[in-house]
């Protein structure tokens, strides 16, 4: 997926990606202190930052209005552990996969939020402060 975000249904995550490949250094990760939120300012509302535990552990450090809106709640300061199971497990997984393949995901899925059936496509964008640890998660969500 890193290579082609031509491959993204939405337009606005094919624009978060492209950016992200032009904070990549050759064979690296991007540093998270080089993405300014003035330069995510076209995303933050559609934008969650998760940060990443030497022990695994997953928080939210950023959550945006509109996925706030979107989902009934602002997670801000939670952690996985805060979810509901099914939603955990397969948060954890695809976060835990990011952190081992040192790589983006994408996906598309249908749920009922708030009472009303959705198809979303999310990305998960991994960040590093060293070049080398994974210790942030970029992650934007849109409905289709």
């Amino acid at each position: 997926m890193a290579d082609e975000p031509t491959a993204l249904r939405h337009t606005e995550l094919r624009g978060l990606c492209a950016f992200w490949l032009k904070q990549c250094p050759e064979g690296g990760l991007p540093l998270a202190t080089d993405m300014e939120p003035a330069d995510l300012r076209r995303w933050l509302p559609n934008l969650l930052i998760m940060h990443v535990h030497p022990d695994g552990g997953f928080f939210y450090s950023y959550y945006g209005r509109s996925l706030a809106r979107a989902f009934g709640e602002n997670r801000l300061g939670q952690t996985l552990a805060d979810l509901p199971q099914a939603v955990r497990d397969i948060l954890r997984e695809e976060y835990e996969l990011v952190c081992r393949q040192r790589s983006p995901i994408h996906r598309i899925y249908t749920a009922n939020f708030n009472g009303v059936r959705q198809t979303w496509e999310r990305v998960v964008l991994p960040l590093s402060s060293d070049g080398e640890a994974i210790d942030k998660l970029l992650v934007a969500a849109y409905e289709l």
